[in-house]
């Protein structure tokens, strides 16, 4: 996704324009424990990938999706937009 989808004109706009992106690395290092009980919190799964879309002001949790997307997919999931 990083590579093939987040760049795409498109999709690094909607990103870009509406956006801030934080990562978590849950796969290894010194905070891996940390990292992975603040997904599960999060996210309430260890699944990876997974996208969430998270309030800044409340830090609720407004979306989350799990797996590879289409670049049209995750535009509609940045969106708000259901997905199939």
């Amino acid at each position: 996704m990083e590579e093939k989808i987040f760049p795409r004109p498109a999709v690094a706009r909607e990103l870009q324009e509406k956006f801030i992106e934080a990562r978590l690395h849950n796969d290894g290092g010194p905070r891996m424990e940390e990292n992975r009980t603040l997904q599960k919190t999060k996210a309430g799964s260890l699944a990876s990938p997974i996208y969430l879309i998270i309030d800044p002001k409340t830090g609720e949790t407004l979306r989350k999706r799990a797996g590879v997307m289409t670049e049209t997919k995750f535009r509609d999931f940045l969106r708000g937009q259901a997905l199939e």
